[in-house]
């Protein structure tokens, strides 16, 4: 039957074109999943803006900004950011103006006591999420020993030590391996730590028996000096967060040097349906500005 021949064989012919056609698509597929994954480290960072924005708003409920928000940032990155042939370029120059963009915005909306506070929670959101550091970590950087009681504890062995300096130490020593030997090393060189304690600036001095472990880890090297910092001397600490940030890789000086938003550079990212709001503060009105620039 020849009929039933020719049947056959175009039935084979397109199921072996159906095959090629699935082997195919499984390879495209993949190619995709593949791209996906190289820009997945872009989703990553956004994630950790998105929520350092989001606790902003516990700061003061004046600073809740909305997901739709975020998003327009998130593309106008991608489109503002360098091109580059290799995905790995291509990516680091997307994360990187966004985080930069990111922070310009939104930092333009807080008042000067808290723009520091932001740019420390996306510094530490940014290296917990890499796994640099653990949750713990942070912690053990905000409450230092405050859970400690002095009654309670191994006795300070020096009158200069403060009562929570002393709490901050033995909590840093038991919280971080890095740190088990602190309370003893403070004992054993009392005359190089009282010096360090006593000196008007001791961020710009090095830190005793730490200095040179510190300096060989520079992932996060900068988060342990200010470690020490914030449990000797609270004092020096917003000066050492600055520090913090400017030496950590993953952000750099440009997120603690002073910036200045111009009306011109405002009036570039208005939308006719987006109202913009000039708070007015001591020393501070904007009507001169931008009755010149509507001129």
């Amino acid at each position: 039957d020849e009929d039933l021949i020719d049947v056959l064989a175009s039935t084979k012919a397109k199921a072996q074109e159906v095959s090629q056609k699935l082997i195919a698509a499984d390879e495209t597929k993949a190619s995709i999943n593949e791209k996906r994954e190289q820009f997945r480290p872009v989703a990553t960072r956004g994630s950790c803006l998105y929520f350092s924005i989001v606790e902003m708003s516990q700061v003061n409920p004046m600073y809740q900004t909305s997901l739709f928000q975020f998003l327009d940032l998130f593309m106008s990155s991608m489109e503002k950011s360098e091109k580059a042939t290799l995905a790995s370029k291509r990516v680091e120059n997307i994360i990187d103006q966004m985080t930069y963009m990111t922070y310009r915005y939104i930092n333009r909306g807080l008042y000067e006591k808290d723009k520091l506070t932001f740019v420390l929670i996306c510094t530490l959101k940014i290296l917990v999420t890499a796994g640099l550091l653990k949750q713990s970590d942070v912690m053990l950087l905000l409450r230092g020993g405050a859970a400690l009681d002095i009654n309670s504890v191994k006795r300070k062995p020096f009158a200069w030590l403060t009562n929570d300096a002393w709490l901050n130490v033995l909590e840093l020593s038991q919280s971080l391996r890095f740190f088990i030997n602190l309370p003893s090393e403070i004992s054993t060189n009392e005359a190089i730590w009282h010096r360090w304690f006593e000196d008007n600036e001791p961020e710009q001095m090095a830190i005793p028996d730490y200095e040179t472990k510190i300096a060989e880890n520079s992932e996060i090297g900068p988060f342990l000096r200010l470690l020490v910092l914030r449990s000797l001397r609270m004092d020096r600490c917003i000066l050492q967060t600055k520090e913090f940030i400017r030496a950590t890789p993953q952000m750099g000086p440009r997120y603690v040097d002073p910036v200045t938003d111009t009306m011109e550079s405002i009036y570039a990212e208005m939308v006719a349906t987006v109202p913009v709001i000039f708070l007015l503060s001591a020393g501070a009105d904007p009507t001169d500005g931008i009755e010149l620039l509507a001129r």
